[in-house]
This record gives C-alpha cells, structure tokens and sequence, in this order.
C-alpha cells in the first residue's frame, strides 16, 4: 500500500455501540487524520444499557492478524485496549514488534464501561 498518510494500529476489542474498544480508537485516529488498522482481541455485544454477550478471539487468530498487517503496511504506532486475559496479553506480546509497529501507547482496559469482565 502507498499511502502518505500516517497509519497506526489498534489492538482491542470490538464494542457494538462505536462508543469504545476498536470502534472509538478508530474514530480518534481519522480525527487526527491517521490512518487505522485494527487487531480485534475481543468482541461484546452491547448497547447504551449495558452488554449481553461476549467473545475472546482465538490466539491464532489474533497471530494471524499481526502477520499479515506487518507484511503490507507501514505502521507506525500502536495502540492497545481490551486484552482480556492472559492468553490475549501473551499472544500480543509475542507478536507485537516495534519494527512493525511503532512505538506503542498501552491502555489497560480490563473491564467494559458497564462494569464487565470480558473473559
């Protein structure tokens, strides 16, 4: 991809309304005029009233995700939100690399807006 703009990565999960998680990171990085990409870790179904369901992504798959950002983007900052436990956390850890990604910003996001725990 040749794109002058600025491109940065979210790690985080999904929160179904678009007022936090992936979808508000996403919001802030085209306000400032960066270009996002994201690395989905989890994903809660929920509203304005509270969540009624949740889903940790596979290891695999959040691995995944990493491998095929870092082979076609210039990425060059990172922000993390929700790693719900401590399989997300380690697979991040192993998969996140400063060359492919930036410096990184890490926001330890544990539980939902309406007081959930995620995993």
């Amino acid at each position: 991809m040749t794109n002058p703009t600025i491109q940065a990565v979210t790690i985080a999960g999904h929160d179904s309304d678009g007022s936090a998680g992936m979808p508000a990171d996403l919001h802030a990085f085209f306000a400032d005029g960066v270009y996002g990409h994201g690395i989905l870790t989890a994903a809660v179904s929920g509203n304005s009233y509270g969540i009624t369901s949740s889903q940790v992504m596979p290891q695999e798959f959040i691995a995944e995700q990493f491998k095929v950002l870092s082979e076609d983007f210039d990425i060059k900052a990172a922000k993390t939100g929700m790693l719900a436990n401590d399989d997300v956390i380690n697979v991040v850890a192993d998969n996140y690399s400063p060359e492919h990604f930036g410096p990184s910003a890490v926001d330890p996001v544990i539980i939902t807006k309406h007081g959930s725990n995620v995993a």
